[in-house]
């Protein structure tokens, strides 16, 4: 069933930033309603140009949380721009299936492009980081929790899709949102980097090295998300804390206080 609110609220253009939103709108706890301009989520910012950071100054952006690993932010370095100069929070997660990617690359000269083989690894790689990366997901959660005083905070990965949709996802459901929103900002990805396009783009850069043709439909897991990744994360987290509210106060550290000071920083009244 769809929300009532419409998506080009909280999908934000913005040139040089992938996957960039505002995270406000949706059901809260007790029907209170998220914070518009206080929860963001996006790509990475190595191609961030000036109007980006006016952008990001604009909104009250003051905290910024990387998860991408060491190597991601040597090959995509950010440079920030002169106006904002926010709180930057280096937190490393792993399990994006980069390491399975770049073996897909090396195997491309002789061997079929392993669609299957693909989407497994990054169903794998969703059951692995809610539990294999808790300490990282957690860290985010401090964040908001002791760092965040009524500015904005954004948080991001490499593609904004899969560690930033899992960290996403238990942020809104933190705070009370129904499992049928939390999926709709989970899948809203698709819409934000036009899924097609991105799909072609890939798969004619891949076709390139492979020297064969690529079907863009076979690299989707590489660009967009599917509702079965995060069903996959659900999945992991009952198997390995019963539930995700014991996930959620056992391993993100959200105790009945910590979740009321969380609910009340970004739950409008």
């Amino acid at each position: 069933m769809p929300t009532t609110h419409p998506n080009c609220n909280r999908l934000i253009p913005l040139t040089g930033v992938q996957n960039f939103r505002d995270m406000g709108g949706y059901e809260g706890h007790l029907g209170r309603k998220i914070r518009w301009g206080r929860l963001f989520r996006s790509g990475h910012l190595h191609d961030m140009t000036t109007d980006c950071g006016t952008e990001m100054l604009a909104r009250d952006i003051e905290n910024v949380v990387d998860f991408r690993s060491p190597q991601e932010k040597e090959h995509r370095p950010v440079h920030w721009p002169p106006m904002w100069s926010p709180d930057y929070h280096d937190v490393p997660i792993g399990g994006n299936a980069a390491a399975w990617v770049k073996e897909l690359f090396e195997r491309l000269s002789t061997s079929p492009f392993p669609a299957e083989d693909l989407r497994s690894q990054f169903v794998l790689a969703f059951e692995t980081i809610p539990v294999a990366n808790a300490n990282g997901l957690k860290a985010l959660f401090d964040i908001l929790i002791d760092s965040a005083h009524g500015n904005g905070t954004l948080f991001h990965c490499t593609a904004g899709k899969d560690r930033t949709g899992i960290a996403g996802a238990l942020i809104l459901t933190a705070l009370g949102t129904p499992k049928e929103q939390v999926m709709e900002d989970f899948l809203l990805t698709n819409t934000a980097v036009d899924l097609k396009a991105k799909a072609t783009q890939v798969a004619e850069y891949i076709s390139v090295k492979a020297d064969r043709t690529i079907d863009p439909s076979h690299v989707y897991p590489l660009v967009g998300v599917e509702e079965d990744f995060l069903k996959a994360a659900y999945d992991a987290i009952d198997r390995h804390y019963s539930s995700m509210d014991a996930y959620l106060e056992k391993a993100m550290g959200l105790t009945p206080e910590r979740l009321q000071i969380l609910r009340e920083n970004y739950l409008a009244e």
